[in-house]
């Protein structure tokens, strides 16, 4: 059985109607991570305004790209990178650097292989980040505001990695990519 409901407008708590409306009105769907997540109306409002928050941040389509879909892989959360893959592609990021991200970061231009070796730094940090990490961030270009909203989007990302693992969220068939070849963790590669 289930650990969790996979909720709908009229099954969801009473908080996170107007939330999973949301993702009607601005996505046409409920994501299935949303329909699952919906059980905690406040998970589902942190989670959505951490997004919009990131979604305005300092970085670049092409950065967020590299810092959600390296957390979805350091995740082991295939939900988490076709989903993200998806919409980098849908806001213009070029196949082959969404493919790199996923697949082969080391391919990467510098300042993108270097966002995704700090964003690396801040996932296994444990709360706790390095002299030397924040000081390689800076010389390879990243800004301080760079770096906190790198903080901003692991944060987001860890939300529904975790939630997903709980749920075993089900790929919804509009994030399926294509292109996806599996997940290998970078301490893999």
């Amino acid at each position: 059985m289930p650990i969790l409901q996979r909720h709908t407008i009229d099954s969801a708590p009473e908080r996170s109607k107007a939330l999973l409306q949301s993702s009607v009105d601005n996505f046409g769907w409920i994501p299935n991570q949303s329909a699952y997540m919906s059980e905690s109306p406040s998970l589902l409002a942190a989670y959505q305004r951490a997004h919009d928050l990131f979604i305005d941040s300092s970085l670049n389509e092409e950065e967020k790209a590299v810092v959600w879909i390296t957390c979805g892989v350091e995740s082991n959360c295939a939900y988490t990178v076709q989903a993200h893959a998806y919409i980098a592609l849908a806001k213009g990021v070029g196949d082959h650097v969404v493919d790199a991200i996923a697949h082969d970061p080391d391919s990467l231009d510098d300042r993108l292989k270097a966002l995704h070796s700090f964003t690396l730094k801040v996932i296994h940090c444990h709360g706790r980040l390095e002299k030397q990490a924040i000081d390689a961030a800076l010389q390879a270009g990243l800004s301080r505001r760079n770096m906190l909203d790198v903080i901003l989007g692991v944060s987001q990302k860890n939300m529904s990695t975790i939630l997903n693992s709980i749920a075993d969220t089900e790929i919804d068939d509009r994030f399926k990519w294509d292109a996806f070849r599996g997940l290998k963790l970078t301490s893999e590669a």
